[in-house]
């Protein structure tokens, strides 16, 4: 009884705090043609034009996927599938398995760093990661040491903590007695009231009318001019490329401009506007050859002679 009241009596003198930190560990892939995917040594600048790169990140719960600006349509697809493989596998090394159940796939090209805000952020956050002290272990992986406060994209992985405890002599504090508990006295209700601060404040019978953002307006208004005219001119692009082409990917932009890729890449970009023009962009059918960008065109101007 007597150690035991020492103790009792020691421990109330002194505040233990402990300090959790959380080991994670992260893995850098080259995805190779066939959709094999290759470990390789962690390295900033494994992000490179001519590769797909995949890594494993168990601190915030991520698979980071990097489309360097030369990988086609096929090269980014492929990549995008050993992603979401190992996004819920993760991958074996000896006894333990890297990256099992990540929450994300967060896919960065590289033609967009620069012009998509968004695109811009993600890429910061890889850069900060890439960028963090990090410990080289055996087959490419790699080990960060974490604090349980340090801010993350999204909540760690499980691990088991390492405790470090430190002991510091405090003064014994005491407990301030509770608080009555008072009731509040709702107020009396009143009717609402509308007062004017300017001459383009509505009034109070007036309807709130939201108005768009910029970018909705925009948006809204590419959408407008898709009259059946340029709808059809649209399918006269794609008609014409498929002559060339066996195998393309169309997808519609944020600004209503149309982007059409084959396999090896990009083929052309265009937008619809008033007046029922289609206007390309400056790189379209770049890398073509030039008799392939005139029987494209040829074949848009022969069949929009059917809608005049």
């Amino acid at each position: 009884m007597y150690h035991n009241y020492l103790f009792y009596k020691y421990y109330n003198e002194i505040t233990v705090r402990v300090e959790i930190v959380i080991t994670s560990y992260a893995l850098m892939f080259n995805v190779l043609e066939g959709g094999v995917s290759e470990p390789i040594e962690w390295s900033k600048d494994n992000l490179t034009a001519d590769r797909s790169i995949i890594i494993l990140d168990e601190s915030n719960q991520v698979v980071w996927l990097w489309h360097g600006t030369k990988q086609g349509l096929v090269a980014r697809r492929t990549a995008l599938r050993q992603a979401d493989s190992l996004k819920g596998h993760g991958y074996t090394v000896g006894k333990s398995i890297i990256g099992r159940d990540l929450k994300h796939i967060k896919e960065i090209d590289q033609r967009k760093i620069g012009r998509d805000p968004a695109t811009d952020e993600i890429y910061g956050h890889l850069e900060n990661l890439l960028n963090r002290e990090s410990k080289k272990l055996e087959n490419f992986v790699v080990t960060f040491e974490m604090r349980a406060d340090e801010p993350l994209l999204s909540k760690p992985v499980e691990d088991k903590p390492v405790a470090k405890v430190t002991t510091t002599p405090i003064k014994q504090i005491e407990k301030e007695p509770p608080k009555p508990i008072v009731k509040e006295t709702p107020p009396p209700a009143t009717t609402p009231t509308f007062t004017p601060t300017n001459e383009y404040d509505a009034s109070e019978d007036t309807p709130k009318v939201i108005k768009p953002k910029p970018s909705e307006e925009k948006l809204h208004s590419s959408e407008k001019v898709l009259t059946p005219e340029l709808q059809a001119k649209i399918g006269f692009v794609l008609a014409g490329v498929l002559d060339h082409f066996d195998d393309i990917w169309v997808s519609k932009k944020n600004d209503g401009s149309y982007s059409v890729e084959m396999m090896d890449g990009p083929i052309c970009l265009f937008k619809v506007s008033e007046g029922s023009k289609i206007s390309f962009s400056p790189d379209s059918f770049k890398g073509l050859s030039t008799n392939v960008k005139l029987e494209i065109q040829k074949k848009f101007v022969s069949l929009s002679k059917l809608i005049l």
